[in-house]
């Protein structure tokens, strides 16, 4: 009964991941970890080895789709089965089939958790792999065995492939197994037996740099140093931004936190929530413990994370899973206390039925092509033989993954400026010190804005040349002399504004943050022309289209301080501000305007 239970909680949950299943490539790392399982490459830090090898084997046997389909897919698949597993865990654990369905499914149907389900993303692996720990954790205790322990190993060290964040399951294991198994710290062979299967578990890490040094892929970046492989497999490029803030931002974050608890699912499930955790400390207080111990650590690292608010949600997915095991338990509770049994059915069905229309809307992806479309339309418009050079993650993946993936525009060079993916600079020299390598890398784009392909790039940055400009050119720019004869040609090239149109888009924070890319390269070409007013007009709607997007705001505020409008400048600045109080460009760009404004009023 229990399988039959997980197994059918989890194709509900896929059928609603294949309905509203994004049909391309996403924006963010989307087309890099796309890229990386197509070409079995190595994606960003930390890695990812167990979701590339899981998601290749997928997408082989999946018959139909594009790359992109076939790595949504297996995310789907992945996100099901963590449903399903965390049904058969609530069974386990003795909740009655009608609440493990419930709190299941409301899982499966929560903001967070759906939305990275169908997208290629390595959430619904990590989940699964920490389900399964729970459950191996609450087997060991039981157990006390040695098979146990080394079933809890290998499934502890196998997550850590899966994703870095199976280390917050750590102080609640062992707070458990030291209350449930106290003379196990005396048995040092079982101990041993213990680590060494994390280990065995864990050894899936060499293939990263393995199929690193054999050849040409997608990769994020060189593994060819023992160093190397230490910052990718830990997350280096991100230590910066944890325990960055000070109490004030912990504070904002914990406001933040609280707010999407509500958004995942709604406010009439917080008092379930909150009495979930007192009824299962009262019924299985090692479930409890174990639960709760994750849900502290997850909140103690992600309340001290620097991130743009916008993708914030995913840090604290593991709590949301925590929750929904205390609304199993607070659902099993509430339905035994009503006079019938037919009620608590009711309930039940109407809380998942609340869970699933309520964020369908908000998720569903099936039609939104937005990403592909934006990347298609800059590289369409290209002329042939061209050198487009990117950086950042929300487009340059996207362009990457037409291009090296599906084919698209073979006769295009595509070059990234940070050193993600395809990078200007060779793997020996980003090894440099910091300033070598921008010196380097300003010869480097300096001898290719002199060579007959003509440059491009997607974000204007200080020209490599001093008598070279950037000229708006569609959706990027053109590097060419100041005084080139072919400037006036190149700003007439037209932006087909159709997909900035996009019906339902604005649901979605990272595709409106596209759309809005739209209006502002619209704008930067009436400003290049001298059209200040409609200039003006096109940016602030691109602030509009964009409007939790800090990085928008403060380029609007930005633009709209160098046509002299003060007034609208202060407007997105302080609006960045409030979107993120400690992301210093905001504030600096506040500054300029007062002492614009003080300048002026002498």
């Amino acid at each position: 009964m229990t399988f039959a239970l997980s197994t059918a909680c989890g194709l509900l949950a896929f059928i609603a991941y294949w309905l509203t299943l994004c049909p391309t490539v996403y924006v963010e790392g989307s087309g890099e970890l796309i890229g990386a399982v197509y070409y079995l490459g190595t994606p960003h830090p930390t890695g990812y080895p167990l979701f590339t090898l899981a998601a290749r084997l997928v997408a082989a046997l999946c018959p139909w789709g594009s790359p992109a389909f076939q790595v949504n897919m297996a995310s789907a698949i992945f996100a099901a089965w963590a449903v399903g597993l965390f049904a058969w865990v609530l069974s386990w654990r003795g909740l009655p089939p009608l609440a493990a369905v419930g709190a299941a499914l409301c899982l499966a149907f929560s903001h967070t958790f759906w939305s990275q389900a169908i997208i290629a993303e390595v959430y619904g692996l990590s989940m699964a792999l920490i389900v399964l720990t729970v459950a191996c954790s609450l087997y060991a205790c039981q157990r006390r065995s040695v098979r146990s322990l080394i079933l809890l190993g290998w499934c502890m060290g196998i997550g850590l492939t899966a994703h870095l964040n199976q280390i917050l399951m750590v102080p609640g294991v062992l707070i458990l197994l030291i209350w449930r198994w106290p003379n196990l710290f005396t048995q040092y062979r079982t101990l041993l037996a213990g680590c060494v299967a994390t280990l065995v578990g864990y050894s899936l890490v060499f293939y990263l740099p393995i199929r690193n040094g054999i050849g040409p892929g997608f990769h994020w970046g060189d593994l060819s140093g023992w160093g190397e492989v230490w910052d990718h497999l830990t997350g280096a490029t991100y230590r910066g931004s944890f325990f960055a803030l000070p109490m004030e931002g912990m504070l904002l974050n914990a406001e933040r936190w609280a707010i999407s608890v509500v958004h995942e699912w709604t406010l009439a499930f917080v008092p379930l929530l909150l009495w979930g955790g007192v009824v299962a400390w009262r019924r299985d207080r090692s479930f409890c413990l174990l639960v709760g111990a994750a849900m502290l650590c997850n909140l103690a690292f992600a309340l001290n994370y620097h991130r743009d608010p916008n993708g914030i949600g995913v840090f604290f997915m593991l709590s949301y899973v925590c929750w929904a095991v205390f609304l199993g338990f607070a659902l099993d509770d509430v339905v035994q206390r009503l006079p019938h049994h037919g009620l608590g059915q009711a309930l039940v069905v109407v809380m998942v039925l609340n869970a699933f229309l309520g964020n369908y809307d908000r998720v569903d992806l099936s039609t939104n092509r937005v990403a592909e479309r934006y990347g298609l339309d800059i590289l369409e418009d290209l002329p042939k033989g061209a050198v487009l050079i990117t950086e950042g993650d929300d487009v340059a993946f996207v362009l990457d993954y037409l291009l090296r993936v599906e084919g698209k525009r073979p006769d295009l060079t595509l070059y990234n400026r940070v050193g993600r993916g395809s990078d200007v600079l060779d793997p020996s020299e980003r090894r440099l010190p910091g300033r070598q390598q921008q010196k380097l890398q300003q010869a480097r784009e300096a001898e290719l804005a002199r060579g007959t392909a003509p440059l491009f790039y997607l974000v204007r940055r200080r020209a490599p040349i001093a008598e070279y400009d950037f000229v708006p050119s569609g959706l990027v720019y053109r590097l060419m002399p100041a005084n080139n004869g072919m400037r006036a040609r190149v700003l007439e090239r037209e932006i087909d504004m159709e997909n900035a149109e996009f019906s339902g888009s604005h649901l979605d924070p990272w595709v409106r943050k596209i759309q809005s890319n739209y209006w502002f390269m619209l704008a930067e070409a009436k400003r290049e022309k001298g059209q200040i007013e409609e200039a003006l007009e096109n940016y602030i709607r691109s602030a509009e289209v964009a409007y939790d997007s800090r990085t928008v705001q403060f380029n609007v505020g930005l633009m709209a301080l160098r046509l002299g409008d003060v007034n609208r400048a202060r407007l997105h600045a302080e609006r960045a501000i409030e979107i993120d109080p400690f992301q210093p460009y905001g504030h600096q760009l506040l500054t300029r305007i007062d002492q614009f404004s003080r300048g002026k009023s002498r």
